[in-house]
């Protein structure tokens, strides 16, 4: 029983152990859960690592370096890119690709507000980014927003295995 959360709905009874049930809440985004397995793990180094892992994706980004910002993510990620679904590496650099394409000026500025660690590999950040020098109208609606990133460490990296975006909504 220990680490698990139970919930009653409908008269049904579910189990679920707590970092499967996190990462779940998180991506949907309906809640956000402070417990202590959340600061029971997570070094300062991995911290550190992960925190230096946004500077470098946002470097490659702002660079424009496929090579460097693929690097960040995990063998197998996946994203999504409004309301499509985006799997795999190869769907990724395409996506990404295709918008520097159309947006050669774009810069951006991200900001975490937060990590968690659900377990020693596992752990959910929180931020926002700024884009500059949009040109497609699309992407122009798209300048701002908040992302919730899992990242996993593999053979002691920290790399983005899930990310999700959420474009900030019109005033």
């Amino acid at each position: 029983m220990k680490n698990t959360i139970i919930l009653y709905l409908n008269n049904t009874r579910m189990k679920f152990h707590i970092p499967f049930f996190l990462i779940a809440l998180s991506l949907t985004g309906c809640a956000s859960i402070d417990i202590t397995v959340s600061t029971s793990v997570g070094s300062d180094k991995d911290r550190a690592a992960i925190d230096q892992l946004l500077v470098e994706w946002e470097r490659a980004f702002n660079a424009h370096d496929m090579n460097a910002l693929m690097a960040t993510f995990a063998p197998k990620p996946d994203s999504n890119d409004g309301m499509k679904f985006v799997k795999g590496r190869e769907a990724i650099q395409r996506r990404l690709q295709t918008s520097f394409e159309e947006n050669p000026n774009v810069k951006t500025k991200q900001t975490s507000l937060d990590v968690r660690f659900l377990s020693p590999t596992l752990a959910v950040q929180t931020g926002y980014w700024n884009n500059d020098g949009l040109e497609t109208e699309r992407e122009k609606k798209r300048k701002d927003g908040m992302w919730t990133c899992v990242l996993e460490k593999i053979n002691g990296k920290w790399l983005y295995l899930i990310e999700r975006g959420w474009p900030k909504q019109p005033e």
